[in-house]
């Protein structure tokens, strides 16, 4: 294994042509990935992995100024939380799992999961390639990428042809699995609907994704079990809450209609009050209306009497 400094002057070269402006992050908002981060960093230094310790930086300047739905509240303040603390916990994850994996596997690997989302969200003039051209990583690595990497427009049959080459790659398998098992921890922050098309999602292809791994790569079977369950409990959870959410929402609805019916009634009924209540001061008025014209016509006839009399 090469040298620390050998490994820090390759690293520095590597990160100098890819230049300041691409690596450029928003330093306020580093304490919220600061302990990924710096985790990921000494991991990458302690054993050398060059591709792992090029796309950390990388994955901080590419995703910087966008955020998550997440929040996080610090001093009765509410900060959004920086995009790149999920492609950071997606390899955290995998470097936690001690996945028995080659050297080289390891860094691509850890790369990759650093790199995921960059072709779905970055605009590269070259569909990604730039990975590899511009910014140095191994092949491999923006191989993986291209494979987890799926479009929004994407039909029924692209999407199972999708997940279908993912298994045929068991790196790119390990990067979906970790990514899906980061984003359920996060359901909460997703709509109803799209809580149920997401858990749907993950019944009709991660988890046989999983049983697939098992079958074919023994390998990383342990790892991918520990993936497989940590999905399957959050998103029954998620789906058991929705769906609890869900049923008092509708009663919540039929109750508000129950009573609006109920006002609508009472409002009719006050409505008929009034009118009844008008009328009936209506007659009152047109009686005293009466007595006033024969009292007017008793008096003019007494004063009439009384001028004669005079």
């Amino acid at each position: 294994m090469e040298s620390y400094l050998e490994f820090e002057e390759k690293l520095n070269r590597r990160l100098e042509e890819i230049g300041e402006d691409t690596l450029h992050f928003e330093e306020s908002e580093f304490w919220m990935i600061q302990s990924d981060y710096e985790f990921i960093e000494y991991y990458a230094a302690k054993n050398r992995l060059i591709n792992t310790a090029t796309a950390l930086p990388l994955a901080r300047g590419l995703h910087n100024g966008d955020h998550r739905k997440s929040t996080l509240i610090r001093n009765d303040i509410t900060y959004r939380l920086p995009y790149v603390i999920h492609p950071l916990q997606v390899a955290r994850i995998l470097i936690e799992l001690n996945i028995p994996l080659s050297h080289h596997e390891q860094d691509v690997l850890y790369a990759a999961a650093l790199c995921h989302d960059m072709i779905e969200d970055i605009p590269f003039l070259n569909h990604g390639k730039e990975l590899m051209v511009q910014y140095h990583l191994d092949p491999e690595v923006y191989e993986v990428v291209k494979l987890v990497t799926k479009r929004k427009d994407f039909t029924e049959d692209e999407e199972r042809e999708h997940f279908r080459h993912i298994m045929e790659n068991r790196l790119a398998l390990l990067v979906k699995l970790s990514d899906r098992s980061n984003n359920v921890e996060d359901l909460y922050n997703r709509s109803l609907w799209k809580v149920h098309e997401y858990v749907g999602e993950t019944r009709r292809f991660f988890l046989p994704m999983a049983d697939y791994a098992d079958e074919h790569y023994p390998d990383i079977a342990s790892a991918v079990a520990i993936l497989r369950d940590k999905i399957h409990s959050l998103t029954d959870a998620a789906e058991f809450l929705v769906d609890r959410y869900d049923r008092q929402e509708k009663e919540l609805k039929y109750r508000l209609d129950d009573l609006r019916r109920e006002n609508d009634a009472l409002r009719a009924k006050w409505k008929a009050m009034w009118t009844e209540g008008l009328r009936e001061e209506d007659g009152g008025a047109a009686d005293l209306g009466g007595a006033d014209a024969s009292g007017g016509g008793r008096g003019t006839a007494f004063g009439q009497g009384g001028g004669a009399k005079i």
